[in-house]
């Protein structure tokens, strides 16, 4: 009967949600080996479409970083209510978010705002929480 599938669809977001919900991440390299050749590149993911966004070296990522010590598969960021979060898939040389001016190794992180972390040695990337106030 159609009518189950449409009450499986239909979930009532709290007051919180419908005001201020992230609508699009956006990746900005800071640093990036060899010789910060991907500097400065953002990429932007509109989270209604993207449920998941995949970073490592490998090309079936998302986001694909050519340092080689980030891992193949080396970590993922997904929505968790109205936080994102990333997690790092027991890399080799760890994930790390920035914390005043040093960086502090995370299994996951959630973040509702601007975060800086660290992937591998190397690899710097902001990732940038853009939400849209619904009315």
């Amino acid at each position: 009967m159609e009518h189950t599938e449409e009450t499986r669809r239909m979930e009532l977001p709290n007051t919180e949600t419908m005001r201020r919900s992230p609508s699009k991440l956006e990746l900005t390299f800071i640093e990036s080996p060899p010789r910060d050749f991907m500097k400065d590149f953002k990429v932007v993911f509109d989270l209604s479409i993207i449920k998941e966004i995949t970073l490592g070296r490998s090309p079936e990522n998302m986001v694909i970083i050519p340092d080689p010590t980030v891992s193949r598969k080396h970590a993922v960021i997904t929505m968790v209510g109205n936080e994102l979060l990333i997690k790092d898939l027991n890399s080799t040389n760890g994930t790390y978010v920035l914390d005043g001016d040093t960086f502090k190794k995370v299994s996951e992180y959630r973040f509702s705002g601007d975060v800086v972390i660290r992937l591998g040695y190397y690899t710097v990337i902001k990732l940038s929480i853009i939400t849209e106030e619904k009315q």
